[in-house]
């Protein structure tokens, strides 16, 4: 089985080995793997409080292995900030993605911290963490995010990918199914598809859970692809 690492680069850098435009397309795909290396891929992880955040921050710095045992306190006022992530390769090569900075999902940070933290990154992509409790708090804090999008265009003119993660499924999945979480956010999913059509970004909605693994390594491989640049025309 390939590492997780392997195809995340692999999709990222566009698969050399189905590359069959001859020397042009080839070409194409190494200046995309350089300008990822070198600028890194800058996206923000946002959601209510403890929905999973610094937990998928710290699955992504110990280059997405196991997290088991990891109990992070709730991330204080200001955020942490969070150094580039490296994802290495087999040939020792390493490609850079920059989550910028954690912030906290409490409801006195989305108007100071999440929009600093929004201005700041010029995010390419929004990974925003939902979870199985709290319908009102977290309904609040995806429409927040929904309309700080529409509040600041200069900082959302890079955004290429809104992705919703359903974390925790370990805890939720034998009671309901996603279908049956979802229905709490119909209007929510309705403003997603609209704001994406008119921004151009790319929406997803998946689930699973850091904690075992199960899921995030799909979300993030598409996550990943959907916000990297496209290869330059040569």
């Amino acid at each position: 089985m390939s590492n997780l690492l392997d195809t995340l680069i692999t999709v990222i850098v566009g698969s050399l080995s189905n590359v069959t435009r001859g020397f042009s397309g080839q070409l194409s795909a190494l200046e995309d793997f350089f300008y990822v290396k070198v600028r890194g891929l800058s996206f923000i992880v946002l959601g209510a409080r403890q929905t999973g955040k610094t937990t998928l921050i710290e699955w992504l710095r110990r280059n997405m292995a196991s997290i088991e045992g990891f109990e992070p306190d709730p991330t204080a006022a200001g955020g942490i900030s969070v150094p580039d992530v490296n994802a290495r390769l087999d040939d020792g090569k390493y490609i850079k993605l920059k989550p910028t900075r954690d912030v906290g999902g409490e409801y006195a940070m989305w108007e100071t911290d999440w929009v600093e933290l929004f201005r700041e990154a010029q995010p390419r992509g929004i990974l925003f963490m939902l979870d199985h409790t709290d319908v009102h708090l977290q309904k609040d804090a995806l429409n927040f995010v929904l309309q700080m999008i529409e509040d600041e265009p200069s900082s959302a003119r890079n955004l290429r990918a809104f992705y919703i993660f359903v974390n925790k499924s370990d805890l939720w999945a034998d009671e309901m199914s996603l279908d049956e979480l979802l229905a709490n956010y119909r209007n929510e999913q309705k403003r997603l598809r609209s704001q994406a059509e008119r921004f151009g970004y790319a929406w997803s909605i998946s689930s699973g859970s850091v904690l075992t693994g199960e899921g995030i390594k799909d979300t993030m491989r598409r996550f990943a692809n959907a916000i990297r640049p496209l290869p330059k025309r040569v």
